[in-house]
């Protein structure tokens, strides 16, 4: 039988008795998906997973995205994982080791901004290269009720220039990754079209709110992000090999630490469910 155990105050829970290497049952994907919309985040450990079997527990919750917005770092054969490594890719340094380093949720600069993430750890950072999560509905929940009715009006214009190292990676695979995600707006407060929860979406990634200037937005911006990644409301994952976490990007930030010495293994395989399309292009 599936048991949760909380893994924070603010958001997560381990998963216990699940193998991934085991089709999951209607009753189990229900219990799941209800554990994942109460917590946001979700950790099952010591897996000894393959693509398959990533891919197939991912396709119990949603379509998966095949990561046409950033269609550089796909898995050879497999085009709905993304390999987040240190290691060398196709021939060169990997344009991954260095993704993830602002608090962000994923593909929120894309029409379709993910629902939900699906990260298997192949080989962990020796020491450190911890994700941290916060809690966006409880961020949302948190803010007088002054600030909710500004932020309920609000449009968060993502541009994904504002990815931390963005313009280290390289020069033509920038500019073609720019031009598939032209800067995007979508609401700043989004309702989880499964638990009808509210949640804060403003990330270190938002450029400016629609409809105003730069800098009439960022104090606003500063202020969010600040308020929604406070010690209270993160909790802090500590990968091992084998580890499976999932986080709904709906209801959750994350931010990937550079806490580790990247001449060193990390290798990380994704999937990414597909989430509702949202929006409009910002000229």
């Amino acid at each position: 039988m599936i048991k949760a155990k909380p893994l924070s105050y603010a958001l997560g829970a381990e998963l216990t008795s699940i193998d991934m290497r085991e089709a999951l049952g209607e009753q189990d994907i229900q219990l799941i998906q209800e554990t994942w919309h109460d917590q946001h985040v979700i950790v099952l450990r010591n897996q000894d997973a393959n693509p398959e079997d990533i891919l197939r527990f991912a396709r119990s919750f949603g379509s998966l995205d095949n990561h046409e917005a950033t269609p550089f770092y796909r898995m050879e054969g497999y085009p709905h994982l993304m390999e987040i490594t240190t290691q060398p890719f196709n021939g060169r340094p990997s344009e991954t080791r260095n993704v993830g380093r602002n608090w962000h949720s994923d593909y929120s600069y894309t029409g379709r901004p993910a629902a939900a993430s699906v990260l298997y750890c192949v080989k962990p950072a020796p020491i450190g290269g911890d994700t941290m999560f916060c809690n966006m509905v409880r961020a949302y929940e948190t803010l007088t009720d002054k600030m909710r009715r500004i932020v309920d009006d609000l449009y968060s214009v993502y541009d994904i220039s504002l990815t931390k190292g963005f313009y280290e990676r390289d020069a033509s695979e920038v500019a073609e990754t720019k031009r598939l995600n032209p800067p995007i707006a979508h609401p700043s407060v989004r309702v989880h079209p499964g638990s009808g929860k509210k949640a804060l979406y403003v990330s270190e990634r938002v450029s400016h709110f629609h409809g105003m200037t730069s800098e009439e937005s960022r104090p606003i911006i500063d202020f969010l992000c600040s308020h929604a990644t406070k010690h209270e409301n993160v909790y802090r994952h500590q990968w091992r090999a084998g580890d499976l976490v999932c986080w709904d990007n709906r209801t959750t930030m994350h931010v990937a630490l550079t806490d580790f010495d990247q001449s060193e293994v990390r290798h990380m395989l994704r999937a990414t469910i597909i989430g509702e399309e949202s929006g409009f292009l910002v000229g």
